[in-house]
């Protein structure tokens, strides 16, 4: 039987084919890929396979911005003793320099009456010390402080907090949550604004842990 000339397969059109088959069965589909001179073949990079923080920004990096939860107790070695709760939001303005705003509820348990007290407060930390997974900072910083009754005892319920210290981050998880832990100056007066006489200022060593979360 007589038949006509055969058409020769394009490897081109074999190509074609164990691409799409893949697909048929339901599999991800392969991709080109060139490496150096040579074309290989292999499956499609899931976003699900990409590592968790590849593209995060080193701790420090400028722009960065992050969510704080804390607690701190500060004793003036007499018969004041200041509780804290805090929350806080930060962002580096330039590497390694943090600018943080933070909201703090206190309970003032101290000579005379005890009182509670809401204070609002700006802090810079400058991380000297950073080798991305642990950094050691100084900060200074200053707040406003509305109490329930005067702080310290025969002083006034409107305060001026200022503040200095040292302290250490760590990286505790893979997302980048960090634990804080610091040493700071703690100081309420008025100034001297309703007086010497009212202004029974109070200095204390303060201790205080935070976390801080990405934002």
């Amino acid at each position: 039987m007589m038949t006509g000339p055969t058409t020769p397969i394009k490897p081109a059109a074999l190509l074609a084919v164990a691409l799409s088959l893949p697909a048929l069965a339901g599999e991800p589909a392969p991709r080109l890929s060139r490496e150096g001179a040579h074309l290989s073949l292999g499956p499609r990079q899931q976003e699900a396979d990409i590592p968790d923080g590849a593209a995060r920004k080193p701790y420090g990096a400028e722009g960065t911005e992050w969510i704080l939860f804390g607690t701190g107790v500060a004793h003036d070695f007499d018969d004041n003793t200041d509780f804290n709760l805090n929350i806080g939001y930060s962002r580096f303005l330039v590497d390694d320099v943090e600018w943080l705003l933070e909201l703090a509820g206190w309970y003032h348990a101290q000579q005379g009456d005890d009182a509670a007290s809401l204070n609002p407060a700006m802090e810079f930390r400058w991380h000297f010390y950073n080798s991305g997974d642990t950094s050691v900072f100084l900060n200074a910083g200053i707040g406003v402080l509305g109490a329930t009754d005067n702080v310290p005892d025969m002083g006034t319920g409107f305060d001026f907090t200022p503040r200095a210290g040292v302290g250490v981050t760590h990286r505790i998880t893979d997302d980048g949550t960090r634990l804080i832990a610091g040493l700071r100056w703690h100081h309420i007066s008025n100034a001297r604004m309703a007086g010497e006489d009212r202004n029974p200022s109070r200095d204390a060593p303060m201790v205080y842990l935070q976390l801080a979360v990405p934002f």
